[in-house]
């Protein structure tokens, strides 16, 4: 009875190891053969399914690329592409068109606020494929619009200067705002005080800067005051600058502490022009210190003790046109 007990035993115990490598063998054949195929017709792919525009300011706009991919292995025909929104705009290639294979077509989607406060809308996308109809998700704010202006310097000293001599500073205004800006006019008030190089339209982008001359020719001895005002319609009050000066009868007036006067004086061309250019090299080149004046004088009332200037003269034609240089006149100021 033991033997027959035992042997039964070890039967149970083979049969078992055979189940065993049996089902071991399933498993592996499992990995051996993919459990279902690649898809025989056109699959829709999206670059994205959502675009957030983030902040744009009225007026200004801001743009993202969709593309749209054939992953399947048959045509794919695109039948609509649409978008519905009067702050976000799509354009891109007409429909409907096929698109074969491993191709995509690309659309642009801008966003152009025209209304303050957050904006939402979508793209639907129709076509052949069985993953369709698809969508993207767009998301924006729009942002009021702010117009400001830098003006620099905001006030200008000409110091004393000989009557009817011409003393002229550069004025820079840098459009420091979100949206255009345009020089609607520009007034002086104060005698003796002008301006030139800046019309009245000039318009700045934003960021953008422009650099225009105010000068003073007194023509009383005598302090004197005024202010140039920028005007726009966008700013909601005039930018300005303060400007002063004296009309004196001898540059041997005393100036004002630490400034000096340099006086120039040069001949006539030969030939017919309009005025002459004024430029000064105080360390980092010659810059124009005045626009075309008819003057064979200027007075430079901007030197500043310690330092050294170099000056040359331009002449200008009726039409703009300028000569090359003069030769140079050095001015040292001395240190006090």
């Amino acid at each position: 009875m033991l033997s027959q007990r035992s042997n039964f035993m070890a039967f149970r115990s083979v049969a078992a190891a055979a189940s065993l490598l049996i089902i071991a063998m399933a498993i592996v054949g499992c990995a051996s053969y993919p459990s279902h195929s690649s898809p025989s017709g056109p699959v829709i792919s999206l670059s994205a399914t959502s675009f957030n525009f983030s902040s744009v300011v009225i007026g200004q706009s801001s743009t993202r690329t969709l593309h749209i991919s054939n992953t399947g292995a048959a045509p794919l025909t695109l039948n609509s592409v649409a978008l519905k929104s009067t702050q976000f705009s799509l354009t891109g290639p007409s429909l409907p068109r096929t698109v074969l294979p491993a191709q995509k077509l690309d659309y642009t989607i801008s966003f152009a606020p025209t209304t303050a406060g957050s904006v939402s809308a979508s793209v639907q996308i129709t076509s052949n494929a069985p993953n369709t109809p698809a969508s993207v998700s767009l998301a924006g704010v729009a942002e009021k619009a702010a117009a400001a202006i830098q003006v620099s310097p905001s006030s200008i000293s000409f110091g004393n200067l000989k009557l009817n001599s011409t003393a002229t500073q550069n004025v820079t205004l840098k459009n420091t705002g979100d949206i255009n800006l345009t020089i609607s006019g520009i007034t002086v008030a104060g005698a003796g005080f002008g301006y030139s190089s800046l019309s009245p339209g000039y318009s700045l982008t934003p960021n953008q800067s422009v650099t225009f001359q105010i000068w003073f020719r007194p023509q009383t001895s005598g302090s004197a005051s005024g202010n140039v005002s920028i005007l726009s319609s966008s700013l909601a009050a005039p930018a300005s600058v303060s400007v002063s000066g004296a009309g004196v009868t001898s540059t041997s007036t005393s100036p004002t502490p630490g400034q000096h006067s340099v006086v120039l004086s040069w001949g006539p061309s030969a030939s017919s022009v309009a005025g002459y250019r004024v430029y000064r090299d105080g360390g980092s080149g010659f810059l124009p210190l005045t626009s075309a004046i008819p003057d064979l004088t200027y007075t430079d009332a901007t030197a500043v003790s310690g330092n050294t200037y170099h000056y040359a003269v331009t002449a200008v034609d009726a039409v703009g046109d300028e000569s090359s240089f003069s030769n140079e006149a050095t001015a040292v100021i001395p240190t006090p």
